[in-house]
Parts: C-alpha cells; structure tokens; sequence
C-alpha cells in the first residue's frame, strides 16, 4: 500500500514515536531497564533506517544509524538517572524529540550529499558533530555513574567512542565503504580517550567533571583530526584546540575536590 508518506512526516513519525518510547521508561520496571534501552535503541534503528531509507546503501544503512541509536541509548540511559517525576522527565523528553527530528534532518543531508554536492553539508556537519558530544557526554555520565573499576571505565569508554568517531570522520569524505585510514584513525583515537578514562578514574572527580573531560577530550581530538583529513590544519587551530583543552583540564581541577 503507497501511503505517500514524505521523507520529512517519516522523521517526524520516527521522532514521535521514540519520544512515546523514552516517556515509557516512567513505566517500565527498574530492573528491567537495561533491557527497554536495548530495545529503544533496536527501534530507534529500524525507524530511522525507514525514515532514511531512500538513497540508503549497505555503508550508510550501518555508519549513517550509528548517531541516531547512540542518542536515543544516552539519553534513554540518562533519563534513568533524572528524578521520577513527569515535571522533570516530560520537557526533557519533548526536548529528545525535537532534537531527534533535527539529527535526521542532518543524518538525511548525509544521505544526500553522498550522491551530490548540496548547501546544507556544512550545517549538517556542525549539527552531527554537537550530538556526537553530547551522546558521548551522556554515555560518559552513565559509565561513571556506576563506579566500575579504573579499569573498566577506560574499556567501556573506549568501545563507545570508537563508533561515534567512526561516523564523524566518514562523514567528511562520504565514500563508498569505509577506508582503512578511517579505520585507524578511529581506532587510534577511541584508545586514546580509554587511557583517558582509565587515567581521569583516579582523579577525585564528580560525575559531570568526568564526563565533561571525556567529552572535551573527543571535540579537541575530533577537531584536529577533522582538519588534519581536510588539509585545512595549521598552527593556528593546533593553538585554539589546545587551548580549549587546557581550559578544560584546568576547570576540571579547580572543580574538584581534593581533601576527600
């Protein structure tokens, strides 16, 4: 049956319809939690690949869903740890989805601009860039939130972020299949913030210190290697990158407490 449903009411049904999901969880039973975002994350997927699915191909049908699970599976885990009440949980879950509909609309220029060149590539790239920090700084929230040993927050945090750098860095070329340059890239990349982790675990940090250092760390490494990719790097953004990350460190140091 042709329903003539546009691309645009596919993404705000597929919006729509995991803001329903994540308003859910205030049903769902705390010890099956884990089970509901896996689930939630399942369905982010297949929505999103039909919302996308024109101009799909095997490449984007895998990098070009990384995003859209990734942020559905933060935030879900992340609204676990708000406060049980519709007063809190209701405007954050309006917020998920109005955010969600504008993360298609990015991962949908992909889509496109991976046949032909069109305007809104840069917008796109900006917009992709800020959900892949702010999925990666709830994912980083959750992880220290469970006190894992050192050792285990530099392995979870690693594997998080080498699919989350992945498609960051495929989407600047946008080829075929994905290269064994991005593959490295990423590799080397998602090790390094593990160490990260596994350093910043002996570091007094709250939470949010934590997860904001992580995720300070990916925009500096994502942002040099971006323009490194670009052939646009000079000493100029070296400096600006640098800066930013020294400004965070030091934040990240006056913010914590060290008399235990």
């Amino acid at each position: 049956m042709n329903l003539n449903i546009t691309k645009r009411q596919k993404i705000i049904i597929t919006a729509t319809l995991l803001t329903i999901g994540l308003l859910s969880t205030q049903l769902a039973d705390f010890n099956l939690r884990f089970r509901f975002i896996a689930g939630l994350g399942v369905v982010a997927y297949f929505l999103s690949l039909w919302a996308l699915w024109e101009g799909i191909n095997r490449t984007k049908a895998v990098v070009l869903m990384i995003l859209p699970v990734f942020f559905t599976v933060a935030v879900a885990s992340f609204y676990f740890l708000l406060p049980v009440r519709w007063l809190t949980r209701l405007p954050v879950a309006i917020l998920f989805g109005a955010l969600f509909y504008l993360l298609l609309l990015a991962q949908n220029v992909f889509n496109v601009a991976a046949i032909r060149t069109i305007p809104l590539y840069r917008a796109a790239s900006t917009a992709a860039f800020l959900f892949t920090l702010l999925s990666a700084f709830f994912l980083y929230n959750v992880i220290y939130a469970f006190n894992l040993l050192f050792i285990w927050n530099g392995l979870a945090a690693a594997v998080i972020s080498l699919p989350l750098i992945l498609q960051v860095l495929w989407s600047i070329q946008m080829e075929e299949g994905v290269s064994v340059q991005i593959l490295i890239y990423s590799f080397i990349l998602s090790l390094v913030l593990g160490e990260l982790a596994l350093s910043f675990s002996f570091w007094p940090m709250v939470t949010t210190i934590w997860s904001l250092s992580l995720s300070s760390a990916m925009y500096v490494l994502l942002g040099l290697t971006t323009h490194v990719l670009r052939g646009r790097v000079n000493r100029r953004v070296v400096w600006e990158y640098a800066g930013i990350g020294a400004l965070v460190l030091i934040v990240g140091f006056l913010a914590t407490s060290w008399v235990g």
